[in-house]
């Protein structure tokens, strides 16, 4: 006889339920539409009114990371009272599926980094350097299953337009380079400037996970990892919705 998935166990087919999956991030709110663990994510980014969540197909909880934007939070609550549907908040923890916080205040840890890590360790069981560049751009050290900490730095537009109002005479144009040269006028200088910080975050970590080691994996993820274009070799995988699928963890 065939053997359930174990995230189904338990629970008979009836009971399983379609679940929205919500993003609030810095700059957007993404969503996805899920019935099991095992579905594929076919993410959108909200483009309307929150209430337009509720026409997008039928589902019966939801499931939301926010980083911060208390107003669509509380939005997405009172759709779900109005529409008699629970609403799952997802928090960092001091543990979760066996993997431990580095955090000693745990609740101090992004849920948006802590859903990053949760996503790597479902996807290879080796060393990890969780990379997810957005508005900031942040690195998670996974050995085992022990969270160890990691680093948080400015995003490339964020690096950019911090350097560019508080400099004089530095200045910068408009274009994301995807490849690291030497730049031969200011507004280049800056912009491959920000990338080689960003690509040196990455081969330090890189370097520090090698010691602790030898078998590793470089996750990348976030909407800015295409300026991480130059970084590539067996060791490299790069996932879209690092979040989201975090998230899907808890269907």
């Amino acid at each position: 006889m065939a053997r359930l998935n174990p995230m189904l166990e338990g629970k008979s087919v009836s009971a399983v339920q379609n679940s929205l999956l919500v993003d609030i991030g810095n700059t957007a709110l993404k969503y996805a539409l899920v019935r099991h663990s095992s579905d594929d994510l076919n993410v959108r980014k909200l483009e309307g009114d929150i209430e337009w969540l509720q026409n997008i197909g039928p589902w019966q909880q939801m499931l939301v990371a926010n980083v911060g934007n208390s107003a669509r939070l509380e939005a997405l609550t009172a759709l779900c009272q109005t529409l008699k549907r629970p609403i799952k908040i997802i928090h960092t923890e001091s543990e979760h599926f066996g993997i431990r916080c580095g955090y000693e205040q745990f609740e101090y840890l992004g849920v948006d980094r802590w859903l990053a890590v949760l996503a790597a360790r479902a996807i290879t069981e080796k060393a990890v350097a969780v990379i997810d560049v957005g508005t900031a751009a942040t690195c998670d050290i996974v050995v085992e299953n022990r969270h160890l900490g990691g680093w948080i730095m400015p995003g490339f537009k964020l690096m950019r337009e911090s350097l560019t109002r508080n400099t004089a005479k530095v200045f910068a144009d408009e274009h994301y380079p995807n490849h690291l040269a030497f730049g031969e006028k200011t507004s280049d200088c800056v912009n491959y400037g920000c990338l080689a910080a960003l690509q040196g975050m990455v081969l330090k970590a890189e370097q520090d996970l090698q010691r602790l080691s030898p078998d590793y994996q470089i996750i990348l993820g976030g909407g800015g990892q295409y300026v991480l274009n130059d970084l590539q070799g067996e060791h490299y995988l790069r996932f879209d919705n690092l979040v989201l699928l975090g998230l899907k963890r808890f269907v």
